[in-house]
């Protein structure tokens, strides 16, 4: 303990040895750490939020944050989130789900269960029809294109007769996300979603529209069976087409650009395809004869006769007799063969989609010479499989890129990320502004406050001695005020006689004569000094 006081003893003598300028500097610098510090411990300090749920709608919202007042949990609204300490996320959030029912702005089956006793048939009805909407509302919001949905139901009546039935119908309105858009079999899986869950409902009942009051389910059941091409067909030959297109250019284009720089290379390719389906049938026949049936007869007769007789016979037929006049014996063989020529039969039926032309166009940033042209040319070939024999085409041009708007674009970037920079820099001069503050007002106050004791201590001086001087006249500190003058003194008359000359005389007088007790006396001054 003695050591620590010492510590301290010294470090206060120190600083009373420091000159009036040297306090005022290491004083600015303390105020400034401690300024820095207690700005640190307030940003250190500060709770960090992180979101518990966004893009909720009012019903939810609303439920949530009067859940989260009940349970006295540090909430914040932000926007359409919202917001809870970061070290509590997940624990508040499967704590609200457990309380609170999150019903996506639809009230599905959960309806039901509110039913009052001795509601009437229709009531019941109309709640399992609601019951029944809510739920195929939460079901298509689910999907990761849709924001928002709306279905409605028309259920008809159930009759007696089931041939008097009606079919009911239903209509849907889809709020797509920004950037996303559906395609039509995503509309047909809408489609089959509705005709699927509700009872008695054909899909070409089903009407689904966008938020732009565009129908997307129109013509999505065009029959196909008469001879004109549906609508749908079409649209998809033209994505097919424009698909194949965006692929081809996408490949020729990245590999430009590996070479020239980024847009620095622009590439169109068209693209005509064949979607007839075209059926081709062949018959190639066997030069070889090929023996497909004969037939070999022999006979023998004993009986007599007068005579032989031959019959005409085909070319492929052998016959042969013999007569004896004596013993008439006859013998007759003969041997059918029969020849056919074989015949291979080949049934082709070609796909649709074949390509039948293509056509590209590169164009350069800047002027190309004859041998960049020929190259890029050979390079093209490869990659979008080039074919003479089709009639494709190549063409190569060098002309310089208007990029106007490309400059533009850049420099209200630039100024955008220039007014982000200056409001980010606005905010620390404020921050320093307010430290720079709290430095000047703790140096003023330490200054008003060494100024004070100053005067003090020349006050209580002057009281004991009657004299006008300061302390650091007396102990011998010549060191210069503020202003960095030498401070200016009335010239000494020593042949003058007044009351302080003599009070002057008569402590020379004192001290020659007691320098003991006037030592003691300088010691208890700078003792009460330390003090």
């Amino acid at each position: 303990m003695s050591k620590l006081s010492q510590f301290f003893r010294n470090l206060i003598g120190k600083w009373k040895e420091l000159s009036r300028r040297k306090k005022i500097a290491f004083g600015v610098i303390f105020a400034g750490v401690i300024a820095a510090l207690i700005f640190a411990g307030i940003s250190l300090g500060s709770t960090k939020y992180e979101v518990l749920f966004s893009n909720m709608n009012s019903t939810d919202s609303a439920a949530v944050y009067k859940q989260l007042q009940a349970d006295k949990v540090d909430a914040k609204v932000k926007g359409n989130s919202i917001l809870v300490p970061k070290d509590q996320v997940d624990k508040v959030r499967m704590q609200v789900l457990s309380e609170v029912q999150m019903t996506n702005g639809s009230q599905g089956f959960e309806l039901l269960d509110k039913s009052k006793f001795g509601s009437t048939d229709a009531e019941l009805k109309i709640n399992y029809q609601r019951a029944l909407q809510g739920e195929l509302e939460r079901t298509i919001k689910s999907f990761s294109e849709i924001e928002d949905a709306r279905v409605h139901l028309v259920i008809p009546d159930d009759t007696a007769f089931v041939k008097d039935t009606e079919p009911g119908t239903a209509s849907v309105t889809l709020k797509v996300k920004q950037g996303q858009s559906l395609t039509p079999d995503q509309v047909k899986a809408v489609v089959a979603l509705i005709s699927g869950a509700v009872k008695n409902i054909p899909p070409q009942n089903v009407q689904v529209m966008d938020a732009n009051m565009n129908l997307l389910s129109n013509d999505l059941y065009t029959d196909k069976k008469d001879g004109n091409q549906s609508t749908t067909s079409a649209d998809k030959q033209q994505q097919l087409k424009k698909q194949y297109e965006q692929d081809l250019q996408k490949r020729l284009k990245d590999m430009l650009e590996s070479v020239y720089g980024k847009d620095k290379v622009k590439v169109t390719v068209n693209a005509d395809l064949d979607f007839d389906a075209v059926q081709q049938d062949a018959v190639t026949y066997d030069p070889k004869s090929v023996v497909v049936s004969e037939n070999n007869k022999k006979s023998t007769s004993n009986s007599g006769s007068s005579g032989a007789s031959n019959s005409p016979v085909d070319n492929n037929m052998t016959n042969s007799a013999a007569a004896n006049n004596g013993n008439s014996v006859s013998t007759n063989e003969e041997s059918t063969k029969n020849y056919d020529v074989s015949k291979v039969e080949q049934k082709t039926i070609k796909a649709p989609g074949s390509v039948k032309r293509l056509t590209a166009s590169v164009a350069l940033d800047g002027n190309v010479d004859d041998a960049t042209k020929t190259a890029i040319k050979n390079l093209a070939v490869s990659t979008i499989g080039y074919d003479d024999k089709r009639g494709d085409t190549i063409s190569v041009e060098g002309i310089p890129f208007d990029t106007t708007l490309k400059d533009k674009a850049k420099k209200d970037l630039d100024d955008m990320n220039k007014a982000t920079e200056q409001a980010q820099k606005n905010k620390l001069y404020t921050i320093i502004g307010i430290i720079a503050a709290v430095i000047i007002a703790a140096a003023v106050g330490i200054f008003l406050w060494m100024r004070k004791n100053r005067m003090e201590e020349e006050d209580a001086f002057d009281d004991e001695f009657g004299q006008t001087q300061s302390i650091d006249t007396v102990i011998g500190d010549d060191e210069a005020d503020m202003t960095g003058q030498q401070p200016k003194f009335k010239p000494v008359e020593f042949e003058e006689e007044n009351e302080q000359t003599h009070l002057e005389n008569e402590i020379k007088k004192y001290a020659k004569e007691k320098p003991d007790q006037v030592a003691d006396v300088i010691k208890s001054w700078l003792a009460e000094d330390e003090r």
